[in-house]
């Protein structure tokens, strides 16, 4: 492609949100700098040599925590019409981006499914669920396939998860950016496995680039009495400052925070050994279709099994 030729416009992204069965179409907050990078030949070079390294979403990142990031809060809030009435908002106002981007919720803004035999949505974000996974492979409705081996950093720790259950949570810059604990159990310390910081866009996904497991990633493991191990990833991606983890290793409790994300878009990971449980069929449904689901932080979104 010539770097003077202006691609076509790509799909508009679209999703079901699942408390309305509304399908939506996704504003995307920096497009044309998403395209530039991954269409063009001048952008592709620059993603390879900077964008995509850790010490440039570190240095963006700083950025968003200064008082001069202020001044886009008002637009942002607008273009992506974010509803602040669910959001703790501090006295004088939030000190720059990020303190705005990993604001907190009101209380009971997020009801937490209070069954303890139901896993219930560690974020909120569109979302993708893949009940067969063939073995080590996950062949998703879009983009290329996605080793479990390479994903969790090693055939020791993929090995029980072979054939399981994989739940795939996109964060926009639009949404809630603090993670949480899909059930009760006993959490180990987080471990992080290094990579570059792809965007996990879904049009850079769908150019068949290795990005959710190469990319920087955290890993905690997650053992309860109902519904065994599980692996939970939250994947970093380009101008993310940082992932921050603020759980303590030991027991945890469903909807309990995890960690937060700084700026960016990025994405959590939950992988479950087989025949664990039950995924809702309204998920399953729609990743068929290829249309990821919103669901929100603390909804219920599978059975145990037994």
């Amino acid at each position: 492609m010539l770097p003077f030729r202006r691609s076509p416009a790509p799909a508009p992204i679209q999703y079901i949100d699942r408390r309305t069965g509304e399908l939506r179409t996704e504003v995307v907050l920096g497009e044309a700098l998403v395209r530039f990078v991954y269409e063009r030949i001048f952008g592709r070079l620059l993603r390879r040599a900077v964008l995509t390294r850790p010490g440039f979403s570190k240095l963006y990142g700083r950025y968003q925590s200064s008082p001069l990031s202020r001044r886009a809060l008002a637009d942002t809030i607008r273009k992506l019409a974010i509803n602040m009435n669910e959001y703790e908002v501090p006295p004088g106002g939030f000190r720059h981006f990020n303190d705005f981007f990993t604001r907190r919720l009101r209380p009971g803004a997020r009801p937490i499914d209070p069954d303890p035999r139901r896993i219930v949505s560690p974020a909120d974000g569109r979302t993708f669920v893949y009940t067969k996974v063939q073995g080590d492979t996950l062949l998703p409705a879009k983009g290329r396939s996605l080793s479990l081996r390479a994903l969790l950093g090693g055939d020791e720790v993929a090995r029980p998860f072979r054939d399981g259950v994989v739940f795939i949570v996109r964060l926009c810059p639009s949404d809630y950016h603090r993670f949480h604990f899909p059930c009760a159990g006993q959490a180990s310390a987080p471990r992080t496995l290094a990579g570059p910081l792809e965007s996990v866009n879904p049009w850079a996904l769908a150019r068949g680039r290795p990005i959710l497991d190469t990319n920087q990633r955290d890993l905690t493991l997650l053992d309860s009495p109902t519904f065994g191990r599980i692996a939970c990833l939250e994947i970093g991606a380009m101008c993310v400052g940082s992932i921050v983890q603020t759980f303590r290793a030991g027991p945890v409790s469903a909807g309990e925070e995890k960690g937060y994300f700084q700026f960016g878009g990025s994405t959590v990971v939950l992988v479950f050994e087989p025949a664990r449980i039950v995924v809702d069929e309204d998920l399953v449904a729609n990743t068929r279709k290829g249309l990821e689901t919103f669901l929100r932080m603390g909804e219920g979104v599978a059975s145990a099994t037994s």
